[in-house]
């Protein structure tokens, strides 16, 4: 299974305290786009970074209650992707690089009033900065200043009128190195700052959970079938436990509402919604676009089977259809724990499950905890444990054992 990294670095106050945390794309496979790769670098690593921090390693683990700044060019901000990006999580840095015009003033602006956050990102603050960059500046939260690239007598010049026209903005010295600098970008008006002096850059990794090409095709087809429902939707998570798991993860990281713990991923599904799917499957596949080099795992493969069996031994056992789905589930979450590489009480801290689905994978109990120990003895080649549990339960043996081979 492969590995996954994203940077961090911290933002901080004048008075030192952790502001925010900018979030930076990290690839250490020797290729910044993948193979066949049809988007460009900077709107790869953009819906990299999302797809990593969402789907993957979490809001909470990454920035905890703070807020991300994630940088983005003028594509990424165009499309409808931005919307997968929980405004009260983030602010959009707009790359230096980005042409400014209508177009972008007009989406910028919307977007501002939809209640998004924005930055201007590497600001040289000379003589063209404000015809560059003026239709801009009435929806920007926070300019951020490149100390490299700008004297203290420019940027002070700049900061007053800056200060004078849009009071309300923040100013951030980014690069900073030394105490001196620190103090001298203090005294002119800085608020935010960012750099070595306060810390570099740190990597996290993870084992990545990214599914295969023929997965998210199989995906965006069902979704884009006006006749499908959300049990067929469902049915092509459950036979990729890793694309459910990284839909668990954004569920719980984009701070959805839980009106009550997720119990299936039919529930997940109806939950987000056919418009929001379709534009994560998309994100998704943008992020992962030499997905079709990967192949699923065998824990991938194996939860897969797990959730199969467990959604027929539920129906040989006479459960509702509501129940089967549970099962389902179950199964899909029981090797979570392994693929996420995290202990499974952790896990269960951080996604709303059923309480009987948590109380089977953390002790085995109910008929859940049964159906899942019927599966971990198949697995195990114990078909006599198998058929002794399926027996207390009133499960035939022979209706098992036809179970069993239909799940492979």
């Amino acid at each position: 299974m492969n590995s996954i990294f994203i940077a961090r670095q911290p933002i901080v106050t004048a008075s030192k305290r952790l502001y925010a945390y900018e979030l930076l794309f990290r690839d250490f496979s020797g290729t910044s786009s993948g193979s066949g790769a049809s988007v460009s670098d900077d709107f790869y690593a953009t819906s990299r970074v999302a797809v990593n921090t969402l789907n993957q390693f979490g809001m909470e683990r990454l920035v905890g209650d703070r807020v991300a700044f994630i940088n983005a060019d003028k594509a990424f901000i165009l499309s409808d992707f931005i919307m997968m990006l929980p405004k009260d999580r983030f602010v959009i840095e707009i790359l230096e690089s980005v042409e400014v015009d209508d177009t972008l003033c007009k989406r910028v602006g919307e977007l501002e009033r939809a209640g998004y956050r924005f930055a201007l990102d590497d600001a040289v603050l000379d003589e063209t900065f404000f015809k560059m960059y003026g239709a801009l500046l009435p929806y920007m939260d926070i300019v951020k200043i490149d100390i490299r690239e700008n004297s203290i007598e420019q940027v002070k010049k700049a900061t007053d009128e800056l200060k004078r026209h849009y009071p309300d903005l923040l100013l951030l010295a980014e690069k900073v190195e030394t105490r001196e600098e620190y103090h001298r970008y203090t005294d002119v008006g800085c608020s935010l700052f960012q750099g070595y002096f306060f810390a570099k850059p740190q990597i996290s990794s993870r084992r990545s959970l990214d599914p295969g090409k023929g997965v998210l095709l199989e995906l965006t087809t069902l979704l884009n079938d006006e006749e499908s429902g959300p049990r067929e939707i469902a049915s092509a998570f459950e036979r990729a436990p890793d694309l459910s798991l990284q839909l668990l993860q954004f569920l719980n990281s984009a701070h959805f509402s839980f009106h009550r713990p997720i119990e299936s991923i039919v529930q997940a599904v109806t939950m987000l919604g056919r418009r929001e799917l379709v534009r994560w499957t998309y994100l998704l596949s943008y992020a992962n676009s030499d997905a079709g080099e990967i192949e699923s795992s065998p824990l991938a493969s194996l939860a897969a089977f797990r959730s199969r069996l467990l959604r027929k031994i539920a129906r040989l056992h006479g459960s509702t259809p509501r129940e089967e789905d549970m099962a389902a589930f179950l199964g899909m979450l029981s090797l979570a724990d392994t693929l996420f590489g995290i202990r499974m009480e952790e896990l269960l801290r951080k996604i709303a499950v059923d309480v009987s689905i948590k109380a089977a994978l953390l002790n085995g109990d109910g008929f859940f905890g049964k159906y899942l120990e019927i599966s971990k003895m198949v697995e195990n080649g114990d078909i006599k444990g198998s058929i002794e549990i399926a027996g207390m339960i009133g499960i035939d043996p022979k209706e098992l054992e036809n179970s069993v081979v239909e799940s492979f």
